[in-house]
């Protein structure tokens, strides 16, 4: 097949299916169904005989793979993409859930789709406050939030945790800097008006629907803290997903089940690029 050349502000490169396989994954298209798409986008360009093309031209050939093999609605999402790096206003995507849903790797992920670099976690936050913090001025940010005290402990860590948390995501705004923040104390609601008025706010929260599949995640946990102590907890780490799925679809953000990391991402996408798409 002849090579084609994808020109960009004077520099030309060959035509790279897995780059745009890379775009259109960012879409929420599963990564195989992407690099169909990639190939086929090659082949209209085989078929077009042309041996270069600028960017837009290239972006109008997926468009019309897109709509040929997708619909309208990926050529939205698509288009949304596009315009990421060209919002006004800063992209902001609240992750929420409890332990062991997967909130870090999602958001790795997420992150990483979107070509957003900062990544931050509210158990870091947590971390803070304890290193500032007394057990005795402080108590409930020095326990995990599934003992801190039932649901009445976790409130009131998420309170406390709550507050820095605002004030990482208005600098962000302040900055003009997109990022993603995840952890159990992003509740509906943490970011108040103002705030949301200046950037593009995304709020989700992952559970795993599955108990079996859920308790499974702690035996595959990284790091230090051994998952006997997790499962010993199992019964307070369900109710408190209870309690947060529940307050979740009373706030109207999106419950996203985590039973499978690429289809939980590819929901995720979509509803970012929803939002992006909404916001014009």
């Amino acid at each position: 097949m002849p090579e084609t050349i994808v020109f960009h502000k004077g520099h030309g490169l060959p035509y790279s299916k897995g780059l745009m396989a890379q775009s259109l994954s960012a879409t929420g298209l599963m990564p195989e169904r992407s690099f169909e798409l990639a190939r086929a986008v090659e082949r209209r360009l085989a078929e077009a005989g042309a041996d270069e093309v600028d960017v837009e031209g290239l972006r109008a050939v997926c468009e019309q793979v897109l709509l040929e093999y997708e619909g309208p609605e990926a050529v939205g999402r698509f288009r949304a993409w596009s315009r990421l790096g060209r919002l006004e206003r800063p992209l902001v995507v609240l992750i929420g859930g409890t332990t062991g849903v997967g909130k870090s790797t999602i958001a790795t992920m997420l992150a990483a789709r979107l070509g957003i670099t900062r990544v931050i976690a509210t158990d870091v936050i947590r971390q803070v406050l304890r290193a500032f913090f007394t057990p005795e001025a402080m108590p409930s940010v020095h326990h995990s939030a599934f003992d801190a005290g039932g649901l009445e402990g976790y409130a009131e860590q998420a309170a406390h945790v709550g507050t820095a948390t605002e004030a990482m995501v208005e600098r962000a705004v302040n900055e003009a800097k997109p990022m993603v923040l995840e952890g159990v104390h992003v509740t509906p609601g943490a970011v108040g008006p103002e705030v949301r008025e200046r950037c593009v706010l995304v709020e989700a929260l992952l559970v795993v629907e599955d108990a079996e599949l859920h308790r499974g995640h702690f035996s595959h946990r990284q790091g230090t803290r051994p998952a006997e102590r997790y499962l010993g907890a199992f019964h307070e780490i369900r109710r408190l997903q209870d309690h947060l799925a529940e307050r979740a679809r009373a706030g109207g953000v999106a419950v996203i089940d985590n039973s499978s990391v690429d289809d939980a991402l590819a929901r995720l996408m979509q509803l970012v690029l929803g939002v992006v798409e909404d916001a014009g």
